[in-house]
This record gives C-alpha cells, sequence and structure tokens, in this order.
C-alpha cells in the first residue's frame, strides 16, 4: 500500500518546501482539494520544485466547471509536471454547487458525471489536433465547426481522471470509466470492503478492465503521538464539521454511530462546542482514523491493506493550529519515509 499527503496550504515558499519534503519521503502523490479554493493553482505552484512524485487535484467539484475549460486547465497542469499530474472529480450538494458556486448541478451526479468524463475524454483527443466537436448530452452541449488545436505539446496521449466514488453507483461509474476513486475522510475499511470494492469491479467488467489498471486511494486522518488521549481528542476535532454538515451520515450510521449524530449536533446547535467534541467516543475514531504511538497507528493502518492501493495520511486541520499541523504532519513524515 503506497502512501500519500495533501499538500499543506499557506504562502508559495512553504507549500514548496512541504512538497519537496514529502517527495524527499518517497510519497507516492500529494494532493490538493477543493472548498473555497482552487485544486489547481497550488499545484501549479509546487510543480516546477518537484520532480517525481504525483500531483493529484483532489477532488474539484466537477459541476462548478466547464469541462471544457477544466480539461484545458487539467492538460496545462499536466504540461507543466511533466506528466504527473492526476484529476480528482467529484460532487457536493446540489445547493451547494448551484448556490454557492453558481454552477451546473441538475441533481443526478452519476448521470452528469459519465457524461462530464465522456465529453472531457472528447476534448482530450481533440486538443492536439483539433478539427469539428459535436457532442450534444443531457446536460452539456458542445458544438464547434473548427476547434483549434493547442499549441504546447502533451507529454503523454492523456491524463488519468480519478472519481470521488462514495456510493456503489458512482463507485460502480468509475470503474467503468475512470483510471482510479478516491475515497473520503470518512471511508472505513468496512464501508470500502462491502460498498466500494464490489461496485468498483463491477465497473471494471464492463469496460473489460483488470484491477491492476485501476487505483483506489482513501484517506485517513493519522495522529501519531505517544498521549492517546491528546490524539483521539484531535482526531476527533475533525468530526465535527461532517456531523453539522450530514454530509456522511450514512456512513457513520452504518458503522453503528447514529445515535452520536444527533447528540453532538443538538450540542452544537446550543452553542456548546467542548461538550460536543466530548460525545465522539473512541470507538468512533477509531473505525475511521488511525491515531496514538506509532506502532498502533502503523496497525490501525493494516486494516486497509489489500482494499486501498493508496493511502492518504491526512493531518487534521479542524481547530488545530498551523505548528501542530506541521508538527504532525513531520511526524508522518518520520514514521513512513522509505
Amino acid at each position: 500500500m503506497k502512501h500519500a499527503m495533501f499538500l499543506p496550504s499557506g504562502p508559495a515558499p512553504r507549500m514548496i518546501e512541504w512538497a519537496r519534503k514529502i517527495e524527499s519521503a518517497g510519497f507516492d502523490s500529494i494532493w490538493q482539494g477543493e472548498f473555497v479554493n482552487s485544486a489547481l493553482i497550488p499545484l501549479a505552484a509546487v510543480a516546477p520544485s518537484t520532480s517525481k512524485i504525483k500531483l493529484g487535484a483532489g477532488v474539484v467539484l466537477a459541476f462548478t466547471h466547464s469541462p471544457v475549460m477544466l480539461t484545458f486547465a487539467a492538460l496545462d497542469l499536466d504540461y507543466l509536471s511533466e506528466g504527473r499530474f492526476i484529476l480528482g472529480l467529484g460532487v457536493a450538494h446540489p445547493n451547494r454547487n448551484n448556490n454557492w458556486y453558481g454552477g451546473h448541478d441538475a441533481g443526478k451526479p452519476v448521470s452528469q458525471m459519465r457524461e462530464y468524463l465522456q465529453l472531457m475524454r472528447l476534448i482530450t483527443e481533440k486538443s492536439a489536433g483539433g478539427g469539428p466537436i459535436e457532442f450534444q448530452g443531457e446536460y452539456y452541449h458542445v458544438r464547434a465547426r473548427d476547434f483549434t488545436p493547442r499549441r504546447t505539446p502533451q507529454p503523454r496521449p492523456r491524463f488519468p481522471i480519478y472519481v470521488a466514488g462514495v456510493k456503489p453507483k458512482m463507485a460502480q461509474l468509475s470503474g467503468e470509466l475512470a483510471d482510479g476513486l478516491i475515497g473520503n475522510p470518512m471511508f472505513s475499511p468496512r464501508h470500502v470492503r462491502e460498498n466500494v470494492v464490489p461496485a468498483v469491479a463491477a465497473g471494471l467488467s464492463i469496460s473489460n478492465r483488470r484491477r491492476s489498471e485501476f487505483e483506489i486511494l482513501g484517506q485517513c486522518f493519522t495522529v501519531i503521538d505517544n498521549d492517546l488521549a491528546t490524539a483521539y481528542r484531535v482526531a476527533a476535532r475533525t468530526f465535527l464539521f461532517s456531523i453539522r454538515a450530514r454530509i456522511y451520515d450514512d456512513i457513520m450510521t452504518a458503522e453503528g454511530f447514529g445515535n452520536v449524530l444527533e447528540e453532538v449536533r443538538a450540542l452544537q446547535k446550543s452553542g456548546k462546542p467542548d461538550d460536543a467534541l466530548d460525545k465522539i467516543p473512541r470507538e468512533m475514531v477509531d473505525a475511521f482514523a488511525a491515531v496514538g504511538p506509532i506502532d498502533r497507528v502503523r496497525e490501525r493502518l493494516k486494516a486497509r491493506e489489500g482494499l486501498l492501493d493508496t493511502v492518504i495520511l491526512a493531518v487534521p486541520s479542524t481547530q488545530t493550529s498551523a505548528d501542530e499541523q506541521d508538527h504532525y504532519r513531520a511526524k508522518i513524515l518520520d514514521a513512513f519515509a522509505s
């Protein structure tokens, strides 16, 4: 199982410094998410300062971007990184996509993502030679009599596209049309084993591909600290946003923590964040994260072997200072450097 990390935020020199450290530690890839920031521009900032590590946008909120313009941006990043770029595509709630970001979300994520992927592949194929393009889908329409060729030579025929496939239908689509799948922060081993892996296998069967041709990545909040109580509390903070936003309720409930969600939300609404944090049990942290002394962390990560090809060792950022994040990030690099 390979290791990856997220790119820290901050000014360019800080991002470049950490990107170099992560690459020097032998990690396979480094990722940048998207929320109230670009998933692409920070990767462009570090691309010239690295040479081997893969650079992943994980994930771009697909339905907030034009698929044509996003393809151009991905081709630019693949060019700047000399063929090391991975485009990760994900979805958010239609309310956020349409009202926060002014996007185009039809409320049918799987079918819209299918069309999005098909159009991106078409634009990629046409980018070098140009020519006429005709794409008339349910969600996207492109008609160009003479598509202008791009002048920058591409390092490879096409860049890999990964999809954030959490539920079975999107995971199956990933196996059918994408090059990989990216899991969310609540990507528990049980969820991956029971819901994700079988769905990916079904998609790969449709596309007549082998499992070895497809990469499954999953995130795991990782806190290496000899003080187990501190490690648990740092990791538990990461659950507060997800619980408030209700984005992973089905996964948390399936793990047996449905009652915790309502208790935590009630305390959040009443303005008692510390009490809400205290309601997150250690068993819940262990179901999704790897915390404690290094030997315990390694043991927790073993549960993901055979399920994930790559684990993104994520440093908690909720209610955690930049110095604390750097401390835990350095611990990860020291422990898992190859």
